[in-house]
């Protein structure tokens, strides 16, 4: 069976011969099964065996898996069987569900995408490929989670064409926007996927990095907040991805998580994440401790010849302050305060050479100011003065930009905090404020009912007003 419309027909005809409802699920696949002369005797054995009464608890989850395990490649073979046969769409959805119990065995799943080189002629993959293109929501969800799990356990020569449908088929989900529920099911498909380290790369490769960041929203669906998460860890242990995840904002997103997320398995992903994305700046530098083989080695710069700054982008998105934050509160999972305490140090040993021109110029660029240590670093602003004369003034004219268009309190006292700065260490500081016209729109914030701005803006036109600012009290 391989197109959809012979997927549906066979479906009616089996739907016909059946009543679904009169009897338990397992017992309508039987009667199916005994009309096609599918089962053997050993077959319904089998079946017999197991108690097939949904939902399953946990503890029957345990008890069900163990009695497959003693049987795995039976079991298997009469699941291939079935799937390739029976189109029904309530018995299909009761299959796959039932497979996607024992798919959360890495054991099973393994088996199962094995099974070809222990049995002649038999494909794992080939019973779930027909149902990727059914109508039915529910069979496809759980086909995309089902063959996810078997594929990410597979040997990538092998299934390759299989890996890239399915992959195809995932981004194509990110892409639509259209449909949540299979949204969700090709986020949660990749979950599975993304384990492979050839996986990771393949779909990296297909430009899927920047359609998975875009789904990293704390205001989505809990569960597929972490699922995100989660698929951005693991794409943090491949170096072209990471590359990916820092040009399209990724950082920021997941410092997004951590202020917002109100889940601890949420926070737990995403500080993963940004620990393996930090390890990555350690290895750059030849720092060995704490190294993690899993992780690729570094080049300085990247295909454009960028350099990469990590820990500069961290502190410029106020991540510092975020994991100081964390570091006072409680969680029930205590890797979370080890982890928040580690990058914490980790950052605040290397805030110094984050205080760069170049690091103040990319916040500045990118209008997401937040209070990062260059703004109030003396150093800085001593060393780096006469770098806000280059370019015609730019990175002056972009604060004054900011300051027209944004409708942010926050940001619009950080310029007024920087350009009292500017004015202070630069000698020419005021002439140039007045040539840009930076002046008069200070003045107007001195009006603003925030009182952290207009206390920002009344020292900001202080600076400018004294003639030896060192008499400036403030």
């Amino acid at each position: 069976v391989s197109t959809q419309s012979t997927w549906e027909k066979r479906r009616r005809q089996q739907t016909d011969k059946s009543r679904p409802g009169a009897m338990s699920d397992m017992e309508n696949i039987i009667k199916l099964g005994n009309s096609l002369k599918l089962l053997t005797t050993e077959h319904l054995k089998l079946l017999n065996s197991i108690d097939w009464t949904p939902p399953f608890s946990e503890e029957t989850k345990v008890e069900l898996k163990a009695k497959v395990a003693k049987s795995s490649d039976e079991f298997i073979l009469l699941f291939i069987r079935l799937l390739n046969n029976i189109n029904m769409e309530t018995s299909v959805v009761f299959l796959l569900s039932f497979l996607q119990t024992l798919c959360e065995s890495r054991d099973f799943t393994s088996k199962f995408a094995s099974i070809g080189s222990r049995e002649e002629n038999v494909d794992p993959v080939a019973p779930f490929l027909p149902s990727l293109s059914t109508a039915s929501p529910s069979v496809i969800e759980k086909t995309y989670s089902v063959l996810a799990a078997i594929l990410s356990a597979s040997n990538f020569e092998t299934q390759k064409s299989a890996i890239n449908t399915l992959v195809d088929l995932c981004i194509t989900q990110l892409v639509k926007n259209e449909d949540s529920r299979m949204v969700s099911a090709a986020i949660h498909a990749l979950t599975f996927l993304l384990r492979h380290p050839q996986i990771r790369s393949l779909f990296t490769s297909k430009n899927g990095v920047p359609m998975l960041a875009s789904r990293v929203n704390v205001m989505s669906d809990l569960q597929q907040t972490y699922e995100t998460g989660l698929c951005m860890w693991l794409l943090s242990f491949n170096f072209d991805s990471i590359v990916i995840i820092l040009k399209h904002n990724g950082v920021a997103l997941l410092h997004d998580v951590l202020k917002q997320a109100k889940k601890e398995k949420c926070t737990r992903v995403a500080l993963l994440t940004l620990k393996n994305i930090a390890q990555l700046q350690r290895r750059q530098r030849g720092d060995v401790e704490g190294k993690d083989e899993n992780l690729p080695n570094v080049p300085s710069v990247d295909a454009d010849g960028n350099q990469f700054n990590i820990y500069g982008e961290m502190i410029s998105i106020g991540l510092l302050r975020t994991l100081s934050l964390m570091s006072k509160r409680n969680y029930n999972d205590l890797d979370i305060l080890t982890m928040v305490e580690a990058l914490l140090e980790e950052l605040e040993k290397n805030i110094e050479e984050t205080t760069s021109f170049a690091d103040y110029k990319q916040e500045v660029l990118s209008r997401r100011l937040d209070w990062t240590p260059v703004h109030k670093s003396e150093k800085f602003w001593k060393e780096n003065i006469n770098e806000f004369e280059k370019d015609d003034c730019k990175i002056l004219k972009e604060l004054g930009s900011i300051l027209d268009t944004t409708s942010d309190t926050k940001a619009k006292t950080i310029i007024c905090h920087d350009v009292g700065e500017f004015v202070k260490y630069h000698p020419q500081g005021r002439k140039l404020l007045n040539a840009l016209q930076l002046k008069g729109k200070i003045l107007a914030l001195m009006e603003s009912e925030d009182s952290e701005l207009q206390k920002q803006a009344l020292l900001c036109v202080q600076k400018i007003m004294v003639q030896k600012w060192e008499f400036l009290g403030a």
